[in-house]
């Protein structure tokens, strides 16, 4: 849909606004019109709505009208959604705060600091154009020939290392900063607000975690349901997930204390890594994470977690964990190394640091678990199955609705895995 000057819009962008932000990029840009489109599909994201947008104008030569080109440019708008009733059902507005507090604050901020010590340095998130209470214009990766991996297939061993990579990075900045400018770090911390796992949340997701939770005992026990062998999963996850105790429990793991608490991503799934592959399409070129609007200060073990569980398969779990653990802290000590020696509550050598991780890694392995329980059933739907973002919820109601997506055979299979993975290698 092209969109003028007069024209309403979806997005709730206009030529004006557009005009406006692109007045501080390049004031040689002229903005004459944009065109939108929808910019996720069912399934790809639920707290916020997102839109493409084609825009296109004239590119002034030294601010000369008479000399002008034909200028074009792709965004992407992330607005909250028109439902206020989704709004409250997905607790939109808080966790949209959050990402604009990331954009605004916190990443210019470490990026800030970065600079001041390396050349060599960590830029793996989009740009930001513009950002307010409701909104964000960032720059489209898919420009940059950045695209979302298939959400059903799960990451391959190459993907998943390559996030590794950029998480390791990003976790290294935030602990650099922290050991250099700590009350300064608490500030920034301090801006942001728990989106799900938070005592204040316990009322409001009772009924939604309470069906999670029955869905994922009832997967791995018809798993297991011909063998013996099996109750031993089936009774740790039951413990794990006790109706009474389970909310509470990933409360404790997301504000446990952590000498190595840094700025996590928090919602290390799929859709929020974006590759860029070579012409061949056979190798991974560049990574970029995406959506920072569930990012918590805690151990870097819980994106860790959350990425292992969540994004993998059984089989590259069994031949590959204890390596990508190890890629991990050789990647975080060589990223320290580039803002001097290692902060003290990261160890005295790579040794140290590494033993700090395995630590770490086995006391909040099982929050990947918690976390898939509400994952798994999304990331393996299919497009028709998962809630539709763009069309208003009916009816707000006290408590987070009901996920009705039915657990699928590859959902129940991923389930009974990571329970298998977890048990197996003593994490639960």
């Amino acid at each position: 849909m092209g969109i003028d000057q007069d024209t309403p819009s979806k997005s709730n962008l206009s030529v004006k606004l557009l005009a406006e932000v692109f007045a501080e990029i390049d004031s040689n840009v002229q903005i004459e019109s944009f065109e939108e489109a929808q910019g996720s599909r069912r399934g790809d994201n639920y707290t916020a709505a997102l839109f493409r947008i084609h825009v296109k104008g004239f590119l002034l030569s030294d601010g000369n009208t008479a000399k002008r080109s034909k200028w074009e440019c792709s965004l992407i708008c992330k607005r909250l959604p028109d439902s206020q009733a989704r709004r409250e059902a997905y607790r939109s507005e808080a966790l949209f705060r959050n990402e604009v507090c990331f954009y605004t604050k916190i990443v210019r901020e470490l990026l800030s600091f970065q600079q001041s010590k390396t050349r060599e340095s960590f830029s793996s998130v989009p740009r930001c154009y513009f950002a307010r209470s409701d909104l964000l214009i960032l720059e489209d990766l898919c420009a940059k020939e950045f695209h979302m991996p298939n959400r059903q297939e799960g990451l391959s061993l190459q993907q998943t290392r390559s996030v590794l990579v950029e998480l390791a990075q990003f976790h290294a900045l935030s602990l650099a900063y922290k050991a250099e400018h700590p009350r300064e770090f608490d500030v920034l911390t301090s801006s942001i607000e728990e989106g799900i796992f938070a005592d204040s949340n316990l009322e409001w997701f009772r009924n939604y975690y309470r069906r999670l939770t029955r869905n994922a005992v009832e997967m791995v026990s018809q798993s297991f349901r011909n063998g013996e062998d099996g109750l031993l999963y089936v009774q740790r996850l039951r413990d794990f997930v006790d109706t009474d105790t389970f909310f509470m429990r990933m409360v404790e793991l997301v504000r446990g204390p952590s000498e190595l608490a840094v700025i996590c991503h928090g919602d290390c799934w799929t859709n929020n890594f974006l590759y860029r592959y070579s012409a061949d399409r056979m190798t991974v070129s560049g990574v970029c994470l995406v959506d920072f609007q569930l990012i918590r200060c805690g151990s870097p073990a819980l994106d860790i977690a959350n990425l292992i569980f969540c994004c993998t398969d059984h089989a590259l779990r069994k031949e590959h964990l204890q390596n990508l653990l190890k890629l991990y802290g050789e990647e975080l000590a060589k990223a320290l190394k580039k803002f001097g020696s290692y902060p003290s509550f990261c160890g005295t050598c790579e040794e140290e640091l590494m033993e700090k991780i395995h630590v770490e890694f086995k006391k909040y392995a099982r929050f990947g678990l918690g976390l898939a329980m509400d994952i798994l059933p999304i990331s393996t739907c299919s497009a028709d199955q998962a809630p539709d973002l763009y069309v208003p919820l009916e009816n707000s109601s006290s408590s987070a609705p009901e996920l009705n997506v039915p657990p699928n055979e590859l959902c129940r299979q991923k389930m009974s895995e990571i329970v298998v993975d977890l048990v197996d290698n003593g994490l639960l």
